[in-house]
């Protein structure tokens, strides 16, 4: 209210502004006049003259100012001398605030225009306001009383509902007494319409799977027709309808490991037991088995603890390129301590950690630790606690060896038959030395039985290796029907 009669107090002090200012900008006549007083002196000097004097004296007289001084003020034809005729003003035709008075005018319009002008939208964001708020109470109470019936339709269906059982069960009660029927009869009844009732819904469901199916054939028809237009290949199409999320790409690549052959290469990573990667000079074992950690690390969070190998430095420059070891043990006072620590670390993670974390732990070179002093003792050790630490300790190992004989793994002996069961062995080959086969052998991977398949023949997709699955999670994702 106080902004109202502000916003108007304004605008009539601007609109006074404006008519003052038009005013005082005209002009008061069309020629340059004189303003004089005939005041004539009595002779006699009567009461009453004086009067009469005194009231022609104020009354004023105006003459052109040019002939006000052409015939000297008067002075030689009006026979009254003296003070009987008086200049009081020139009057000019030019009014010098004329200019003041048009800004000052237009000024004051201009005021009244923007004062009317915030009223105005003042006034409308009000009612807009005030429209918004009733609206909003509208929809309250429409919503209020849209529960209301809703309940209300709600207890009258219940009350409806508990009279139509109670009049059945009265119903029911009178046919059994006049024996029309008996509880034998009312069960299967009721069997009869729960049965009746289970089948509609699967009716109803079966319809509504049938349109979503139908729903997706034509979605994905559009899509390929759309993929050919726009010469997209069929692995475009399926990133467009699904984008490639972390979780996506996780998916991709175990379905993927799972349609491979049975899916022993998923049954391999997700094992428990030691995996054992042998063969000779050139069949690619480092390969293999840095793609198993780094699957294991991508696909169940399970970081490289520690990294076992006496050619560490080269092998981080090729093989173990893309593995992030925690720790590296590679001179033999290293390996043998860092086998003596695996042993005690299993201990403390079974005894002392229930909350623990999986890990892994990578060793190559396995061949030739039985022929030093330093790590021969501790190897064998390992070997050992190897078939049945890790898994309560939560920790899986990989292992390299050329062979599965006791002296190429450690000098383990006494342990063959607990290796053969207890651990998975993947044979690579190699024809020239050179260049991995595609093939590979298998052993101590169980079957559905149980039983430990024995030299199961398998082979080695193309796009295991570390570089494709280090691309896989970083931009380029695996063609796996490629």
């Amino acid at each position: 209210m106080k902004q109202g009669v502000f916003e108007l107090t304004l605008a009539g002090v601007c609109g006074v502004a404006a008519i003052i200012g038009l005013a005082t900008s005209q002009t008061r006549q069309p020629y340059n006049l004189t303003q004089i007083q005939f005041c004539p002196r009595s002779i006699n000097g009567v009461q009453s003259q004086v009067a009469l004097d005194k009231r022609f004296c104020q009354m004023p007289r105006f003459v052109l100012t040019e002939e006000w001084l052409r015939y000297g003020l008067y002075g030689s034809s009006i026979p009254y001398k003296g003070d009987a005729i008086q200049w009081v003003r020139d009057l000019p035709t030019d009014n010098p605030n004329q200019l003041q008075g048009y800004c000052m005018a237009v000024m004051g319009l201009w005021g009244i225009v923007g004062c009317l002008l915030v009223r105005s939208q003042r006034l409308k964001r009000t009612d807009y306001e005030l429209g918004e708020l009733e609206k909003t109470s509208d929809y309250a109470t429409w919503q209020h009383n849209k529960h209301k019936r809703s309940i209300k339709q709600h207890s009258t269906q219940l009350y409806t509902d508990r009279l139509k059982d109670g009049l059945s069960g009265l119903d029911t009660e009178e046919r059994k007494a006049l024996g029309l029927t008996d509880e034998e009869n009312e069960r299967a009844k009721a069997r009869i319409q729960l049965e009746d009732f289970m089948k509609a819904r699967a009716v109803n469901h079966s319809v509504m799977d049938k349109t979503i199916a139908e729903n997706l054939r034509d979605k994905a028809k559009a899509d390929i027709e759309r993929g050919k237009i726009e010469g997209k290949t069929k692995g475009a199409i399926a990133n467009d309808n699904h984008p490639l999320t972390d979780q996506r790409l996780i998916s991709d690549l175990i379905e993927a490991l799972k349609n491979h052959e049975d899916g022993w290469l998923w049954k391999i990573i997700d094992n428990q037991k030691p995996v054992w990667v042998l063969g000779e000079a050139g069949s690619g074992k480092s390969t293999l088995a840095a793609s198993i950690v780094m699957l294991r690390e991508y696909l169940f969070d399970m970081p490289l603890y520690q990294l076992i190998d006496a050619h560490a430095g080269e092998n981080l420059r090729n093989a173990w390129k893309y593995l992030s070891p925690q720790l590296i043990a590679q001179t033999e006072e290293q390996i043998g301590q860092a086998f003596d620590d695996a042993r005690e670390r299993w201990l403390d993670r079974i005894n002392n950690q229930p909350d623990k974390q999986p890990q892994q732990l990578l060793v190559d070179e396995f061949t030739n630790y039985s022929e030093s002093d330093i790590i021969k003792e501790p190897a064998k050790k390992f070997v050992k606690a190897s078939l049945s630490d890790p898994r309560k300790a939560e920790e899986r190992l990989v292992c390299i060896a050329h062979f599965f004989t006791n002296t190429a793994v450690g000098g383990s002996d006494g342990t063959a038959k607990g290796r053969a069961r207890g651990t998975i062995q993947i044979d690579r080959k190699t024809a020239d030395g050179k260049t991995p086969l595609k093939v590979a052998i298998v052993n101590g991977l169980n079957n559905s039985d149980g039983d430990a398949e024995v030299d199961k023949k398998v082979t080695i997709p193309l796009w295991l290796i570390p570089e494709s699955i280090h691309k896989h999670f970083n931009g380029q994702p695996v063609d796996f029907d490629d």
